[in-house]
C-alpha cells in the first residue's frame, strides 16, 4: 500500500480496543470538564487572528470549523447543566457567538480580509462575553 507523505500516522488504527462509539466521537465531559475545553477552544478560535494576517484562508476554515465543534458541544453541555434562568441567556449569547463565527467562516470563504478583521472582533467580543459567563 503506497501512502502519501505525512500520512502515516493517520493511516493507522488507534485504540482498536474501545468500542466503536468511544473510538469516532466526542466522548461527553463533565459539566466542569467542558467549560475547560471551551475555554481552549475559545483560546484556538482567538488564534486564528494569525490566520488571517498570512491570507490563510484555508487554514482559517479548517482550524474554525474544528474548534467551534468542539466549542459547540461542550457549550452545550455546559448549558444544560445551568439552571433554568441562567439557561436562556447563555442560549442566547451562544447564538450571537455562532452567528459571528459563521460570519468570520464566510469571510475566509470569500477571501474577504476587511470582513474577517470585522467578524474577528466580534467573535473575540462574543467569546469573551460567553466565557466570563461560563466563570
Amino acid at each position: 500500500m503506497l501512502l502519501a507523505a505525512g500520512t502515516l500516522n493517520s493511516d493507522e488504527p488507534r485504540d482498536l480496543d474501545l468500542p466503536y462509539k468511544d473510538r469516532f466521537f466526542l466522548q461527553p465531559l463533565t459539566p466542569a470538564q467542558a467549560a475547560q475545553r471551551a475555554k481552549e477552544s475559545a483560546k484556538d478560535i482567538l488564534g486564528v487572528k494569525t490566520l488571517i494576517d498570512k491570507k490563510a484562508w484555508p487554514y482559517v476554515m479548517n482550524d474554525l470549523r474544528l474548534k467551534a465543534e468542539y466549542l459547540r458541544f461542550d457549550l452545550k453541555t455546559v448549558i444544560s447543566s445551568r439552571p433554568k434562568d441562567e439557561k436562556k441567556s447563555l442560549d442566547e449569547l451562544t447564538k450571537k457567538l455562532f452567528n459571528t463565527i459563521d460570519g468570520l467562516d464566510h469571510a475566509a470563504k470569500i477571501k474577504s480580509t476587511p470582513e474577517a478583521e470585522k467578524y474577528y472582533a466580534e467573535t473575540a467580543s462574543a467569546l469573551n462575553e460567553v466565557i466570563t459567563k461560563l466563570g
